[in-house]
């Protein structure tokens, strides 16, 4: 999809009017003018989109910190023709235009695909400044070059939350109660909980005996030191 495009369609008249309906949500009246102006300079900014990305970005995340104590942000954006996802790449990209700050122009001239690369959640902060340092663009090539920092980020996370339930069958099964239509289906979804609910209870009884065995043990200890 040609978000800017798309974007660009909406830059169509001379005399602007906010889409927007403000009436529908508790702002101050200061915020509402500060927004409708906004919102004019975003539609011009659209038009040299590729000179004044950094602009949009700053701009969208100022107009959602007006619209956070009402939470009306995303009706707001929805009637000015962004969608969620366009949002999210412009978020990204801020984040980006806020870490290097002093690279503006090389931020502006990535593709969504490589910002998305850059702000995944397990790319260090380390990795993004020797990809951004080295002036490497090319998706491919930034995802090719995080990949070992994301296998080893995965590795360690693996390492630290190692856990004995399937917390995925438990889900599908939490997810299943809120689909079941048969009676007999929901009474045996019913044995298999309460089922469960007495093995966890034993379980529980277990971990209490296990940790006063080891507090009688570190107070023996103490005793003879």
């Amino acid at each position: 999809m040609d978000v800017f495009g798309e974007l660009q369609k909406a830059v169509k008249k001379e005399i602007y009017v906010s889409n927007f309906d403000f009436g529908s949500c508790e702002i101050e009246k200061e915020d509402i003018e500060f927004i409708k102006n906004s919102e004019q300079k975003l539609r011009k900014r659209f038009m040299g989109i590729s000179e004044s990305l950094y602009d949009i970005c700053i701009t969208l995340h100022q107009i959602s910190l007006k619209f956070k104590k009402s939470g009306d942000f995303m009706k707001w954006y929805q009637a000015n023709g962004l969608t969620k996802d366009n949002i999210s790449e412009f978020n990204k990209r801020f984040i980006l235009f806020q870490e290097f700050s002093d690279k503006k122009d090389f931020i502006a001239s990535l593709s969504n695909q490589s910002v998305r690369f850059l702000t995944h959640k397990d790319v260090t902060a380390d990795a993004r400044e020797k990809i951004i340092d080295g002036g490497i663009k090319k998706a491919e090539t930034i995802k090719e070059l995080l990949a070992p920092v994301r296998d080893q980020i995965a590795i360690e996370f693996e390492k630290k939350t190692k856990s004995y339930v399937n917390y995925k069958k438990l889900e599908k099964m939490k997810t299943r109660i809120t689909k079941v239509e048969d009676g007999n289906e929901l009474n045996s979804l019913k044995a298999d909980i309460d089922a469960l609910a007495i093995y966890l209870k034993d379980m529980k009884q277990a971990v209490k005996d296990k940790e006063k065995e080891w507090e009688n043990k570190n107070n023996l200890k103490l005793v003879k030191g």
